[in-house]
């Protein structure tokens, strides 16, 4: 499969290069099947077929058959071995290692290869063993480098067979002694920020506070699947307060696994809905949320929160409200609760509003912008990265973008500590002039239109006509004094009009039932 994606031009382009140099000869020999590919012209998905081709009509995937000299359907082998696996890699290793089957023997015997050319090069091709790991777990997707392979089925046996079965490994793996990582070391560059901390202050079931660098704080998002919960938002609050209120200089936050959050917990709202408690549940939490975003955003020392991967709903709200973002350039960010039938409850569409209306720009510029957000809260666009966030206004221009995603947390808390050595202004809470009617009436009209053209439900057509009277400021005159508190109160009302209607409802179940949004 690899090779189809790179192409077979290339790999045997590649191999017959190095087939010129002497000591690599061995390990690059001719094969038949390759160069019968090659020479028919299957070079892979450039001329859509090389070992696999997909079926257009079938719809299914194909695999060359050397015995039959054309494409057959793929199918699952019959191995005996396979039946042995589970999903401990440890223990696949280990009944591979042990295998005296055909199978198993081909399979021990491409992990040894792996594993012997791995060794010989170095310091060849370079002076350290992990760099060949890194290089084919971050440029390969490899799950596991070789070296990783070769610790967890067993250093010295491995070591002990390779010997008996292709000669002599290289002088550094014989003065290797307990294998090539030790307990808690892994192939990253950056040391894990866990390692860093100089004190636990709390370790709770929602979030990790501690100290780092003697004077910063370090907040963790830690709940299930990292959604914003009452109890988190009343760790940031305390948080906070120490922040204001103790020596500490800083604070990061910030999250681990894949996303950073994926937003609100849906099983409390449909839960809430079903017993007839949206007004004594849910009302209050979205106070905690506005309550502690707007700590957030007016904390007189500086705060940065450092995000990756899904950053929807709550979790981008979170983000919005913060003083400043490190974001990894692999960021997908967005207010997507549309797609289960709500608006941002959490001052989303507060803090974007905000945004436009604090500017000096002129009033139909205004208008404009505010027409842009509410189509993208509206279709609930995600970014495809930190750049279109960017675009999309949910990243500011002083936001910070790196690529190493590894770095986000050092990053931050560098940033951090120059804004608290920069001497820090805290945010101050603005009046402006609302959009009124005029842009409600200006929004109302483009709903209509794509409403009678059947581009949207009536359900859409009511979701965002609330989304459009929140950014206006509601039913009222143009050039009203209002704040950011105010709109706040429109996206609570809004927000609870609409997760009492039965459709919201279908939309909430459908999305927790399928993982896809329905359109009804």
């Amino acid at each position: 499969a690899l090779s189809d994606l790179v192409g077979l031009d290339i790999a045997v382009s590649v191999i017959r290069g190095l087939q010129q140099v002497p000591e690599e000869q061995p390990y690059f020999q001719d094969v038949k099947l390759v160069d019968t590919l090659y020479e028919a012209g299957a070079l892979g998905r450039k001329t859509k077929q090389g070992f696999y081709k997909k079926a257009r009509k079938q719809k299914q995937r194909l695999v060359y058959d050397v015995d039959e000299q054309d494409y057959v359907p793929l199918t699952q082998p019959e191995l005996p071995i396979l039946t042995t696996f589970t999903k401990d890699l440890a223990h696949n290793l280990d009944v591979i290692f042990n295998a005296t089957d055909r199978a198993g023997q081909f399979l021990w015997e491409t992990l040894r290869n792996n594993f012997y050319y791995a060794a010989r090069n170095v310091p060849k091709a370079t002076d350290d063993f992990q760099d060949i790991d890194r290089a084919l777990v971050w440029g390969f997707n490899w799950k596991l480098g070789p070296f990783q392979l070769w610790d967890l089925m067993g250093f010295d046996r491995v070591k002990t067979r390779i010997e008996a079965e292709l000669g002599t490994l290289p002088e550094w793996i014989q003065q290797i002694e307990d294998g090539f990582y030790g307990e808690c070391e892994t192939i990253d560059v950056v040391t894990p920020i866990e390692h860093q901390l100089d004190k636990i202050l709390w370790q709770r079931k929602d979030s990790q506070l501690a100290i780092v660098n003697a004077h910063q704080l370090l907040l963790k998002l830690r709940s299930y699947n990292n959604v914003i919960t009452d109890a988190f938002n009343d760790d940031l609050v305390e948080a906070i307060d120490m922040l204001e209120n103790e020596p500490y200089s800083s604070m990061v936050i910030y999250a681990d696994g894949p996303h950073f959050s994926v937003g609100a917990n849906l099983y409390e709202m449909k839960k809430a809905y079903e017993t007839n408690q949206i007004d004594k549940r849910i009302a209050p939490s979205i106070d905690r949320l506005h309550a502690s975003f707007n700590r957030l955003k007016y904390s007189e020392k500086p705060i940065v929160t450092a995000i990756h991967g899904r950053v929807l709903g709550g979790g981008c709200e979170l983000a919005l409200h913060s003083p400043f973002i490190v974001a990894s350039s692999e960021t997908y960010m967005g207010l997507v609760e549309a797609g289960v039938g709500l608006l941002p409850s959490g001052g989303g569409l507060a803090e974007m509003s905000d945004r436009i209306l604090k500017t000096t720009h002129m009033m139909n510029d205004k208008q404009a912008s505010m027409t842009q957000l509410l189509m993208t809260v509206g279709l609930a666009k995600v970014s495809t990265n930190a750049f279109e966030a960017q675009r999309y206004g949910f990243l500011r221009p002083t936001d910070t973008i790196i690529f190493n995603q590894e770095r986000r947390v050092q990053i931050a808390l560098q940033r951090a500590q120059y804004e608290a050595d920069a001497h820090y202004m805290p945010a101050a809470e603005r009046q402006y002039l609302a959009l009124g009617k005029d842009f409600l009436s200006l929004a109302q009209g483009q709903l209509d239109a794509q409403r009678l053209g059947h581009y949207i439900s009536k359900h859409d057509y009511d979701i965002a006509l609330r989304i459009a009277t929140v950014l206006s400021g509601g039913d009222l005159p143009r050039n009203t004094y209002i704040q950011q508190r105010y709109i706040q109160q429109l996206e609570k009302v809004h927000f609870l009009e609409l997760i009492k209607t039965e459709k919201t409802y279908d939309r909430i179940t459908y999305m927790l039932e399928n993982g896809k949004p329905l359109r009804n």
